[in-house]
């Protein structure tokens, strides 16, 4: 019933699949439209009702907040009593926000679902994004730009603010109920009574709205995640405004390599060892890079990068301003060490295979294959993953002779590359050079690096 789309050249878009029997896809598509109804309905019901059941239950329980201790006095004591007073309305809270976030992600997935089945239909509304907007249902080409928790001034957040807000007004009332019996008791508090009933008020409204938000994180997201974005917005640092879809494009774009037969082992092999050699040990970022980094910024050494390629991959999906070094620097660590949480080492350098820049308009190993050798090859060769992946740090079109001596000696000194190989290397560099795909701008930088390695 599904075909796969037959793609020209090796991008992938969404979607990659279409219907061919279109009144089982209208069917699934009028009963997913159903089903989102229904759960918006359920969602906006349940929110009105917890709103009245929880004033409810707040006004009663301020109401006879003293006849209860009163009543429970010859049993448990007054404090006692407000704690689990206090407690129960609190559970109550939890419970309600944790229901409201299941209820929103049903309508999310479901609203996915709908853009999903209408894509595959073939409707799209790309050009009435005017009129329709794309980050509604009602506009959407994608299924991610429906967001678990599209931001605190949606009506995602009512429910929270309405539930937190009734647990954090028992709070206070019932701490200062609790701070007068005490006081009463001769016991002083070493804290003003009113900072005191203020304060936990207010770090239970904030416990609250974190649990609820919590429990919207998406997919990939994590604390990280929303602290790299706040500080990119306070340091004006531009990044992309839809993580998970880009996640999935890059994932796309790695099975699209997988799907063309390319070995990528030589290139993930080179790639380390050029690269990251530490990529296996770090968390994303290397304390001895950012060093290497702060010493040649000082001039106190040859310039080179202090970025991993979990920084460098993160660079290049995530963050559009390229400028802001030192920004962008500070963002960019946040966001490798997130995205190494999330991502495993082996996903990030096929993505990295699959997304990073090899030459001007020239994005991953697909089109670097075409690029450089006319044709995709499926049987890499370490030669031939050599000179991709020193490419990705000179995407200029520049023979930079001295680098790729230094490169290939460490290649042969580490044991990744024999001198056979070397010479393969220096061979792909003139044919590149012959083609008029990188420039040799001394005009004999070839030479020299046939010569240096002849006598070698």
């Amino acid at each position: 019933m599904i075909e796969a789309d037959e793609q020209s050249g090796w991008k992938q878009h969404f979607p990659t699949y279409h219907f061919k029997e279109r009144d089982v896809a209208l069917e699934e598509y009028r009963f997913a439209t159903k089903t989102l109804e229904a759960e918006e309905r359920v969602f906006l019901n349940a929110a009105n009702l917890s709103v009245v059941v929880g004033a409810a239950l707040g006004s009663l329980a301020l109401g006879t907040l003293e006849r209860l201790a009163a009543t429970f006095a010859p049993v448990v004591p007054h404090a006692f009593t407000l704690i689990v007073i206090l407690g129960i309305a609190v559970a109550f809270a939890v419970l309600s926000l944790r229901y409201f976030a299941d209820r929103q992600k049903a309508v999310c997935f479901a609203a996915r679902k709908v853009i999903v089945l209408r894509r595959m239909l073939g409707m799209s509304y790309g050009s009435l994004q005017l009129v329709l907007p794309n980050w509604r249902i009602e506009g959407a080409d994608e299924p991610f730009a429906i967001r678990l928790f599209p931001g605190w001034n949606t009506y995602v957040a009512y429910p929270c603010y309405a539930i937190a807000g009734i647990a954090a007004a028992v709070a206070f009332f019932v701490l200062a109920a609790l701070i007068k019996h005490l006081e009463s008791s001769g016991l002083t508090l070493p804290v003003r009574p009113t900072v005191t009933v203020i304060g936990c008020a207010a770090l239970t409204f904030a416990a609250l709205a974190w649990t609820y938000r919590k429990a919207l994180l998406d997919t990939h997201e994590r604390v990280g995640l929303l602290a790299a974005c706040r500080l990119a917005k306070a340091m004006n640092v531009t990044l992309v405004t839809n993580f998970e879809y880009v996640i999935y494009r890059a994932t796309l774009a790695k099975h699209e390599l997988h799907r063309l037969g390319i070995d990528l082992g030589p290139a993930k092999r080179l790639l380390v060892h050029i690269e990251d050699k530490e990529f296996f040990v770090h968390r994303g970022v290397s304390l001895r890079g950012l060093v290497r980094l702060a010493a040649s910024t000082l001039g106190l050494r040859r310039r080179s990068g202090g970025s991993t390629i979990t920084q460098q991959l993160v660079r290049t999906l995530f963050i559009h301003d390229q400028r802001k070094l030192f920004r962008r620097k500070v963002v960019e660590i946040l966001l490798a060490r997130w995205f190494d949480r999330v991502v495993a080492k082996n996903d990030q350098l096929e993505m990295y295979l699959a997304s990073v820049r090899f030459e001007a308009s020239v994005f991953g190993m697909a089109q670097a294959l075409r690029w450089f050798f006319g044709a995709i090859s499926k049987g890499i060769s370490l030669p031939m993953a050599f000179f991709l992946i020193e490419r990705v740090s000179n995407i200029r079109s520049r023979l930079l002779v001295e680098k790729i001596d230094e490169t290939l000696r460490g290649a042969v000194t580490a044991g990744v590359l024999d001198e056979a190989q070397t010479t393969k290397v220096i061979g792909l560099y003139a044919e590149a050079i012959r083609d008029g795909k990188i420039q040799d701008s001394e005009g004999h930088g070839i030479t020299r690096l046939q010569k240096a390695w002849l006598q070698a």
